[in-house]
């Protein structure tokens, strides 16, 4: 039930937010181009009503990314051994956590609803006082007698393609020609004004609700009503429904005039005999609602210049697409930053033999059997190999440790969910609450736990889980490709770990054999220092055939270009889970509404 309240609250907020700039748009437009066709500003100004009412039954909104996104994104998971750790040494929430946070009698959301609700009962009472006023009035008008007068009113709303007449009655509470009720409309004429009215004066005025009647004006106008009932609290709704209403009757004055043989004068002169009168609750009148009204309906008459009807259509075109649909503000995914790639491991470099010291008188040479044998040189050591990635662990209960999206490992959010399915879970809670759904899940059935606040909810319905599986598998197959491009670069890294360590042993073997000919020419005959200066020759010919430089080029290239893949997919998988946690939550939104989620008693 919070759910629904917090929901409907939020639709309510973004629609007010949107109607102030979609009314915003419209006065603009409308104050820019003065020579607007009064059709065009009553389509518009209807349109705003029609963008309130959308805003509160459309259930998924246009979401725009233009937000900023979060400073910091939280961690997100890919079999880390640190979390078993920490989910082993978690204790589970037993029902006593839950219930130590009590819970308010009436929190903020169920007062404004209330409140809201208070408030649309309220305008509602009102309309149906008018109501039972209007219908009061029709009740106590006395029908028409005059056969001509009937016989006109016939002629003419077929000559504006009605298939029949409005009923015609006479009513004395009444100063100007009124139109009453969408469902069988009823023509109400003054009965004191009656007599003095010319023929061409009456003629204007059943012209001007004979339109009315063609243009459908009383069932177009419920929408505006019911939006001024919903949107009771807004000023601007108000004003877009007045703006529709003189919109409404500046289209009808311009259609009297352009298809009457009267002048502009004439028809103005009648407007100001029918005054100021009060607009029924259901109907529209001829005269004006007040003086304001009159006034603009009269410098309208005035406005003699066309504008072109292609125009026309494509604004209002255009504030369709841009104004009406439903929309919603949200962050943007913030592409998380490239990882360097890794660097090979540094291979061990023995410290060669220091050299003999030049001032140190040698012993007289003595007959050599054989050289002498010096120590062997000691290989290098090799450098570490990296450990190929564990295979993801379980936890107590069977729910895989392979975790997707965002687990917040700091603080726990006010609402969070986990979608536990498969051999990988996708979640955006914190570590107490991804314990908590594998205690309340019992067991490896596919499930997705949500909670909001205190409360929590169980979801099992297999079309909602088949819908998510569909969109968690994009992020699933993206962090199967980040560990295979990261397997592959522990096998070029200890490629090139490799070819360093040859190089290294290469050029010791070379230093070795050329301090053992230093000595030998010190201490042997010249016979045994050409020997020795033999073997070094082979020794540094043997270690410039084993450096393979093109070959540790070539490790390094692919070396990068992986680096360059695995940062492209890291983006990829950003926007894979931000889409995937959107998705998620407007399936727990519906889930909530149409009871398919089951709430977790403690």
């Amino acid at each position: 039930m919070d759910a629904l309240m917090i929901e409907l609250l939020t639709r309510l907020g973004w629609t007010s937010l949107q109607s102030v700039l979609l009314v915003a748009l419209v006065w603009g437009v409308c104050r820019l181009l003065p020579a607007l066709p009064t059709a065009t500003r009553c389509r518009l100004w209807w349109l705003v009503a029609a963008q309130a009412v959308l805003g509160l039954v459309w259930s998924s909104p246009l979401e725009l990314a233009v937000l900023p996104a979060p400073a910091a994104p939280t961690t997100q998971l890919a079999a880390l051994p640190a979390v078993e750790t920490a989910l082993a040494s978690a204790p589970v929430m037993t029902d006593a956590v839950v219930m130590a946070a009590p819970q308010a009698a009436l929190s903020w959301p169920a007062l404004l609803l209330a409140a809201w609700a208070a408030g649309v009962l309220v305008m509602l009472v009102h309309s149906l006082r008018g109501y039972r006023h209007s219908r009061a009035l029709v009740r106590g008008a006395a029908d028409c007698t005059d056969a001509t007068l009937r016989q006109a009113l016939q002629l003419a709303a077929e000559a504006h393609g009605l298939r029949r007449a409005p009923t015609l009655k006479i009513s004395a509470q009444i100063r100007s020609p009124q139109l009453i009720g969408p469902w069988r409309p009823v023509l109400l004429l003054p009965a004191r004004e009656l007599p003095a009215m010319s023929a061409d004066d009456l003629d204007m005025a059943l012209t001007h609700e004979l339109v009315h009647l063609q243009r459908r004006d009383l069932w177009w106008g419920l929408l505006p009503a019911l939006a001024q009932h919903l949107f009771f609290f807004h000023p601007l709704v108000h004003l877009a429904a007045r703006e529709y209403a003189v919109a409404r009757e500046e289209a009808c004055d311009g259609a009297v005039v352009a298809g009457h043989g009267h002048c502009r004068h004439d028809y103005g002169r009648l407007l100001v005999q029918l005054g100021v009168a009060p607009r029924p609750a259901v109907g529209v009148a001829s005269a004006s609602p007040n003086f304001r009204s009159l006034k603009r309906r009269l410098l309208t008459l005035q406005q003699t210049r066309r504008f072109p009807r292609v125009a026309a259509l494509a604004i209002t075109a255009m504030v369709v697409l841009v104004g009406v649909a439903p929309m919603r503000l949200v962050a943007a995914v913030a592409p998380p930053p490239p990882p360097a790639p890794p660097a090979p491991a540094a291979p061990h470099v023995p410290t060669p033999p220091a050299p003999l010291p030049a001032a140190v008188p040698l012993a007289a040479p003595a007959p050599l059997a054989a050289p002498v044998p010096l120590a062997a040189p000691q290989p290098p050591v090799a450098p570490t190999a990296p450990h190929a990635p564990e295979p993801p662990k379980a936890l107590g209960d069977g729910m895989a440790l392979v975790t997707h999206g965002q687990l917040n490992l700091s603080r726990q959010p006010a609402t969070a969910f986990v979608l536990m399915g498969g051999d990988s879970n996708f979640v955006d809670a914190s570590m107490a609450d991804l314990k908590q759904a594998k205690h309340d899940a019992h067991g490896d059935e596919p499930a997705l736990w949500v909670r909001r606040g205190q409360d929590r909810y169980l979801i099992r319905d297999p079309a909602v889980l088949r819908q998510l599986a569909r969109t968690q598998a994009e992020v699933v197959a993206l962090g199967n490709a980040q560990v295979g491009l990261g397997d592959r670069q522990s096998e070029l890294g200890q490629l090139l770990a490799d070819a360093s360590m040859q190089v290294t042993a290469d050029a010791m073997a070379s230093v070795d054999v050329a301090a053992l000919a230093n000595l030998a020419a010190r201490q042997s005959s010249a016979a045994a220092a050409s020997e020795a200066g033999q073997a070094a020759r082979q020794a540094r010919l043997a270690a410039r055939k084993a450096v393979d430089a093109q070959q540790i080029a070539r490790v390094a290239r692919e070396q990068a270009e992986m680096g360059r893949e695995q940062a492209r997919l890291a983006q990829q998988q950003s926007m894979a889970t931000a889409r995937a946690s959107r998705d998620v939550r407007a399936a727990i939104d519906q889930a909530l509404s149409s009871g398919k989620a089951e709430r977790l008693r403690d």
